[in-house]
C-alpha cells in the first residue's frame, strides 16, 4: 500500500495524501433506504471549540463512509444532523433540544464541557447519547449515557501508571476552567494519582486566558517532575509557549489537543517530545488507523488528523459497529438496547482496545464503556510510537 492508494472515486480529490501516511483502497457498498437519524453536537464559536471543527469534519467523513463504502446500518445510511453549541450552557442545551425534536435515533458529541447541560436533556427524552471523551459527570454516570472508551478516568489512570514507572514525585496539572470541567477532573484525577504514589497539583486556567506566564510560572516554582495539560488548544499553546520562555525541564503529559495543527505551529520546539495520552493512535499501521487516514483523505482532505478529529470520527463509527446488532426499525430504545448489548467491540482507532456498555468497566462510572489508553510521543510535532497501557 502507499499514500496514494485510495479508491478511485476519491483519487482526484487528494493531490496532498502524503500527509496521511499509508492509506489502503476503500469498498464499495452504498446503503439506500430511509436514513436513520443521528444527532452531532458540535463545539464551534464559542470561546473554547477552536480545534473541534475539525471533530465534525470527520464526523461527516465518517458518515460519508459509513454510506458509501460499509452499506449503511442494516443497509440503511445515516443522516448525521449537527448542530453546533458554542461552549456555554444555554447554546448546548438548545442544540440538545433541537436533536430531541428533531427525531434522532441518538446523540453523539466529541469532547466538551457542556455534558451536563446537554445529557439530561438527551436522556430524559429516552435518547441514548454517546461520546469517546466524556469529561464530565453526567457523561460518566447518566443511565442512556455511553463513553465507548475509557475516556477521561482511563486517561488519568494511564498517565498515573506512566508517571509512577517514570519515578516522578509530583506532576502539576494545568486544566482549562470551564464548565464542571476542573471539578470532574479532580474527582478522577486525584485518586489515579494517589494510587500509583505520585503528587498531584491541579491549576485551573479560565477559558481563553491568552497569557499564562505568570501563571506558570508561579506554579513551576514547585520544581515538579512533569507537567500535564488538560485542555483546548489556546491552553497547549499558552502554556507550552510558557514553559519554552522559562526553559522548564519538568517532562510534558498532554492530550490530544496539543498536537493541533495550530499549536504545533505556535509552539514549535516546546511540544517535541512531550507523551501525549489519549485514547486513539491516527499514527500507525493498524488497519483500523489506515482506514482512518484513507477516510479523511478521500472525505475531509485538508483537516487536521493529528489533534483532535479523531473524537468525531470514533464515536460515529463506533456506534455503527454497535448498532449491527439493532433488530428491526432503528428507534431510540432498540439503539439503547444495542448499545446496553454490546460486548468487546473494536473501538476505532483503539489499537486492539474495545468497549464493553455493561456498566460494569468501572467502578461508579457506570457509562464508562471501555478501558485502557494508548500513550504517544511527539516527534517531529505528530504523535509516534503508540503503545498501550490497560
Amino acid at each position: 500500500m502507499t499514500a496514494l492508494l485510495v479508491s478511485a472515486c476519491a483519487s482526484e480529490a487528494i493531490d496532498d495524501a502524503a500527509v496521511y501516511s499509508e492509506t489502503t483502497l476503500l469498498p464499495v457498498a452504498a446503503a439506500t433506504g430511509t436514513p436513520v437519524k443521528i444527532g452531532f453536537i458540535s463545539a464551534e464559536g464559542g470561546q473554547v471549540g477552536q480545534q473541534l471543527p475539525d471533530a465534525r469534519a470527520a464526523a461527516e467523513a465518517a458518515t460519508q463512509y459509513v454510506n458509501n463504502n460499509l452499506g449503511g446500518v442494516a443497509g440503511r445510511p445515516i443522516e448525521l444532523i449537527v448542530c453546533k453549541e458554542k461552549e456555554d450552557p444555554v447554546s448546548a442545551r438548545d442544540c440538545a433540544n433541537q436533536l430531541v425534536a428533531a427525531g434522532v435515533s441518538a446523540v453523539i458529541t466529541p469532547a466538551s464541557g457542556q455534558g451536563d447541560a446537554i445529557v439530561p436533556v438527551v436522556t430524559a427524552a429516552g435518547i441514548p447519547y454517546v461520546t469517546s471523551v466524556g469529561p464530565t459527570a453526567s457523561e460518566m454516570t447518566t443511565d442512556k449515557s455511553f463513553v465507548l472508551s475509557g475516556g477521561i478516568p482511563a486517561t488519568f489512570s494511564g498517565a498515573a501508571k506512566f508517571a509512577a514507572k517514570r519515578g516522578y514525585r509530583q506532576v502539576l496539572m494545568f486544566v482549562v476552567d470551564a464548565g464542571t470541567v476542573v471539578t470532574g477532573v479532580k474527582i478522577l484525577a486525584d485518586p489515579a494519582f494517589q494510587g500509583a504514589g505520585v503528587g498531584l497539583t491541579i491549576v485551573g486556567i479560565p477559558v481563553a486566558t491568552p497569557d499564562t506566564a505568570s501563571r506558570v510560572s508561579a506554579a513551576l516554582g514547585q520544581n515538579p517532575d512533569a507537567v500535564y495539560i488538560v485542555g483546548d488548544s489556546t491552553l497547549c499553546t499558552s502554556v507550552l509557549g510558557a514553559m519554552g520562555a522559562l526553559d522548564a525541564t519538568a517532562d510534558k503529559l498532554v492530550t490530544s489537543t496539543c498536537v493541533d495543527q495550530d499549536v504545533i505551529e505556535a509552539a514549535g520546539p516546546a511540544v517535541e517530545g512531550a507523551y501525549i495520552f489519549s485514547t486513539n493512535d491516527v499514527t500507525s499501521n493498524d488497519p483500523d488507523t489506515v482506514t482512518f487516514r484513507t477516510v479523511m483523505a478521500q472525505y475531509a482532505p485538508g483537516t487536521d488528523i493529528y489533534g483532535f478529529a479523531f473524537s468525531g470520527y470514533q464515536p460515529v463509527l463506533g456506534l455503527v459497529r454497535a448498532m449491527q446488532s439493532v433488530p428491526g426499525d432503528f428507534t431510540p430504545d432498540s439503539v439503547l438496547h444495542s448499545l446496553r448489548a454490546a460486548k468487546n467491540v473494536p473501538i476505532p482507532l483503539g489499537s486492539g482496545l474495545t468497549f464493553t456498555c455493561d456498566g460494569t468497566q468501572v467502578f461508579i462510572l457506570p457509562s464508562v464503556c471501555g478501558r485502557g489508553v494508548i500513550v504517544s510521543t511527539v516527534k517531529n510535532g505528530k504523535p509516534s510510537d503508540a503503545q498501550v497501557i490497560e
